[in-house]
């Protein structure tokens, strides 16, 4: 084979002829294209037309996500006039494709995307091709990505890339999607992993033989610009994209940059080794300091200890206290000596002052002295008494403050004595404030009781999705673990429906009509044998209703928007389909404004839940929890409602508490001030009397004083 057959070597030297021929292209949530679609090619060749906006690039660009690197740019259809690095969060990328971008819009300075799915919640795509040779030998190359609901940017996708050398039904992967596309499962429904694109790539190339000589990546980077649409207006343009390659100045500008890297971190190991360095050096001043503290303490050792009695230490310390003895026996005895002269000097003193006492005690009874002496003696009881009075007053000041009480006369003394012997009299008294008290801690207790309760039912509710009640959760949970699957594989019926706005004053009517069927579990009937063994020995507190239903039907159910099941909105999921059909064949209550309509009816359903169906019918129940719904906004509105009513009468049982404590208290505190004034007489605190009895004698020896100057001298 030479140059000219192998077209200039467009054509590897070891291919076999074969003529590979794309002949189906399968697509899972991508773009537009919600859900599982499978587009048939014909052997020679499929022209894809329609109007704008109609999905014509979409579907080009799943073909270059597959087959392409990830720098290669999306079909310019698609981007417009946008700029940025290819696939970059400025122009089409994954995650826009997997979560079916529809438009954006700006609020308060924030960018918010409006998507067909994956808002709030986690979404996949996939894409797969199968090609097919002259044989009927078939070979598929897929991509698939798991998009959780936080991912922002590609590196928080899982992706998947694999082969398989037949054909491949995407749909297999919907049980490995609901676990996260992990690569056991992946793998388990027949497909060959690459963990790179490198490999993948080249696993591509080898088999539907693009590219000579190992160049496949060449080829493809031109069919890639080709692909891209983007227009190209000079002939400059043209060479540059699909003519000229990179220029190796550019890899030498690469490894200039890579070697700067290895530089700077060289530099910072430096830095970080410098400051080790200045990190340890003191650490040999810290050991010489160590050394002499144990040097310190082998010396102290040898010394001995204060309580040994054989111990120098011990023979210094009672050396020491014998010389401070001996010292303070000295100063004592020459203090006694000076205290002794002192003595002898004060005797003769004291002798000299009783004899002029005497000398004046006669003159001052000769000049009416006796008067004035009796006077002086009854101002000193007089002050006495006033001291005494005066303390027993405030005694009595002080315990009539704590009852909020006050006396100013005899007759307020008297009437407060005669209320304090009332009520030492009832014995009964402290019972009533004890059980007042005792009450108010019951009233209490209970309300901190229902307080925790709605505040861990608000949190319970916070961390999950729909309006079905706690105990379910919690009991499907338990399910699920022990079936080995997610609670995700197990919805209950109210969490796939939701009422549509127009129709909000008719969702107790529905949650009435619905009754138990809204809080049944469902399960991929696939699956229904081994949950069955799987929970046999789960015990649960809630008996729970599930049952198996057929997944993956085809959405083909119209629903009259005049009966309760064309009134519901329904979420995205394997069993919607069989929902959608099993309300419209057992729920397909017409809704009438008028119970004069209901006879009208096979079967309907009035706003205020009454249903008629043929001759029976039903009514009441009204008040029921609401379980119907993808969020549980009203759910978490209503438990804020009732936690902010419990903590009211938390506050209110806080407060009586502090006043029955405050009044049993308190009543110690009367009981108190009343023993102590049965104890006390109104003599025993009348101030004004001491005080007017003091001043008497005070103008007797004014008198005294006035009438005869001579006394003062």
């Amino acid at each position: 084979m030479n140059m000219l057959e192998t077209l200039f070597g467009l054509i590897p030297a070891a291919s076999r002829g074969q003529q590979w021929v794309a002949r189906d292209l399968q697509l899972v949530n991508w773009g537009g294209y919600d859900g599982y679609h499978h587009l048939r090619l014909a052997p020679g060749a499929t022209l894809l037309s329609g109007g704008s906006g109609s999905g014509k690039s979409t579907l080009m660009d799943s073909y270059i996500a597959l087959l392409m690197p990830h720098t290669t740019p999306f079909n310019g259809a698609s981007n417009g006039g946008v700029v940025g690095r290819p696939r970059g969060k400025d122009q089409r990328n994954i995650l826009s494709y997997a979560r079916g971008k529809l438009d954006e819009s700006r609020t308060d300075g924030e960018t918010k995307s409006q998507v067909l799915r994956g808002d709030g919640r986690d979404t996949w795509s996939a894409i797969a091709m199968t090609w097919a040779d002259h044989t009927g030998v078939r070979f598929t190359a897929l991509r698939a990505w798991y998009v959780p609901s936080s991912a922002r940017g590609l590196d928080d996708v899982v992706a998947v890339r694999a082969t398989c050398d037949h054909g491949y039904e995407l749909r297999a992967l919907e049980g490995a999607a609901g676990k996260k596309l992990a690569r056991a499962d992946v793998t388990a429904t027949g497909l060959n992993c690459f963990d790179t694109d490198r490999d993948f790539t080249a696993r591509l190339h080898t088999t539907l033989g693009i590219g000579a000589a190992g160049d496949g990546h060449k080829a493809v980077a031109l069919l890639g610009r080709i692909q891209a649409g983007q227009q190209i207006t000079t002939v400059d343009a043209l060479y540059k994209t699909m003519v000229l390659e990179e220029p190796s100045t550019l890899a030498t500008a690469d490894a200039v940059v890579q070697q700067f890297d290895e530089l700077s971190g060289t530099r910072d190991r430096m830095i970080i080794a410098r400051q080790q360095v200045k990190a340890l050096g003191p650490i040999r001043g810290h050991r010489r300091a160590i050394d002499e503290a144990v040097d310190r303490l082998h010396l102290l050792d040898e010394v001995g200890s204060f309580t040994g009695a054989s111990s120098p230490a011990a023979l210094w310390r009672h050396e020491r206290r014998l010389d401070l003895l001996r010292a303070a026996e000295e100063d004592l005895a020459e203090r006694h000596r000076r205290a002794q002269e002192e003595l002898s000097g004060t005797i003769a003193l004291v002798e000299a002052a009783e004899a002029q006492r005497d000398g004046v005690t006669e003159t001052l009874r000769a000049s009416g002295g006796d008067r004035l002496t009796t006077a002086l003696r009854e101002i000193r009881g007089a002050e006495q008494r006033l001291s005494d009075v005066t303390r027993s007053w405030k005694r009595l000041d002080q315990t009539l403050r704590a009852i909020d009480a006050t006396v100013s006369t005899g007759e307020d003394f008297a009437a407060l004595v005669e209320t304090a012997h009332r009520f030492l009299a009832d014995t009964d008294a402290r019972k009533t404030a004890q059980e007042l008290f005792a009450d108010a801690m019951t009233e209490k207790k209970a309300a901190e009781g229902e307080w925790a309760g709605w505040q861990t039912e608000h949190e319970a509710v916070k961390a999950r999705r729909g309006n079905i009640p706690s105990e379910l959760h919690a009991a499907r949970a338990a399910l699920a673990d022990a079936a080995g699957l997610t609670p995700e594989d197990l919805p209950f019926v109210g969490e796939l429906v939701e009422v549509r706005t127009e129709f909000e004053p008719w969702r107790e009517a529905f949650n009435l009509a619905l009754g138990g069927f809204a809080t049944r579990m469902l399960i991929d009937i696939g699956r229904l044998n081994s949950f069955r063994e799987a929970i046999n020995a789960v015990p649960t507190a809630r008996r729970v209703q599930f049952e198996g239903v057929p997944t993956g039907l085809r959405d083909e159910v119209a629903l009259d928007p005049t009966t309760l099941p064309g009134r519901l909105d329904y979420r995205p999921s394997p069993f919607t389909a069989w929902l959608k059909n099993e309300l419209a064949r057992r729920f397909d209550f017409v809704c009438v404004e008028t119970p004069k309509l209901l006879a009208r009816h096979t079967k309907a359903l009035t706003i205020t839940g009454q249903t008629a169906e043929r001759g029976r019918g039903a009514h009441g129940g009204h008040g029921r929890a609401n379980v119907l719904g993808f969020t549980n906004d009203r759910l978490l509105a209503d438990l804020e409602n009732r936690i902010a009513s419990a903590q009211k009468r938390l506050d209110a049982a806080g407060a009586r508490v502090s006043e029955a404590e405050e009044n049993l208290n308190s009543f110690e505190a009367r009981r108190t001030t009343y023993q102590i004034m049965i104890e006390l007489s109104w003599d025993q605190v009348d101030v004004e009397s001491a005080q007017a009895e003091r001043d008497r004698w005070n103008r007797v020896v004014e008198e005294v004083r006035a009438g005869n100057p001579r006394i003062d001298q």
